[in-house]
């Protein structure tokens, strides 16, 4: 979702919404997580000048940003690049999920040294599957310059922001994408076939 309706998000959808979170595995089985809700207008105008965010709407720049995408890809992100100050100014709620990160993350040695971020995006899978249960949809965007949105919103320098999470309800009609259906296109016997996206023959990677 990125144009919201002007209408408030319960509470106690926000807080469901947290709780499914934390049912998601953690890495460290110490959930070392935190949710921040943003209230003050004030505050989301000087986040959103600290993590660099700026709406992109010039036609010329999109094409250029997105033009090595195979066409199906290209189509979805002109038609839905996130307004993504707007969102963060607007959204009647915004949550900034923080999490404490693995040693290494930040410059990995390998997969292991992703536990905690992966683990944090799965728990914003839970708790964006319990708002849409709820008519309540989000955008993650994430931020740049990290460092001066931490420092604005008290995060120790041993936790990151994994995320801005603008959500509300839908404005007008809502435009979903199909999500792929065919198992066969995805499920792989013994080897690694490759991979394309479902709707073209233009290869991902």
């Amino acid at each position: 979702m990125r144009t919201f309706d002007e209408r408030p998000v319960a509470a106690g959808i926000v807080k469901k919404a947290i709780r499914a979170a934390l049912r998601a595995p953690a890495y460290n089985h110490l959930w070392e997580w935190g949710f921040i809700q943003i209230h003050d207008r004030s505050l989301r105008t000087s986040l959103a000048d600290a993590a660099g965010l700026e709406d992109v709407s010039d036609p010329d720049i999109l094409a250029t940003k997105f033009a090595s995408l195979p066409t199906e890809a290209r189509q979805i992100y002109l038609r839905a690049l996130p307004l993504q100050r707007t969102m963060v100014l607007t959204a009647p709620g915004l949550l900034v999920p923080v999490y404490r990160p693995k040693r290494g993350e930040r410059a990995p040695e390998g997969p292991a040294d992703l536990n905690a971020y992966a683990a944090i995006w799965i728990a914003l899978g839970y708790l964006l599957l319990s708002l849409a249960e709820d008519g309540v949809y989000g955008c993650t965007i994430i931020p740049g310059r990290s460092s001066e949105a931490r420092h604005l919103l008290g995060i120790p320098e041993d936790w990151e922001i994994a995320t801005l999470l603008p959500f509300g309800y839908p404005r007008g009609r809502v435009v979903r994408n199909e999500h792929p259906s065919d198992v066969d296109a995805f499920l792989h016997v013994d080897k690694f076939r490759g991979f394309s996206l479902p709707t073209t023959v233009e290869p991902m990677g």
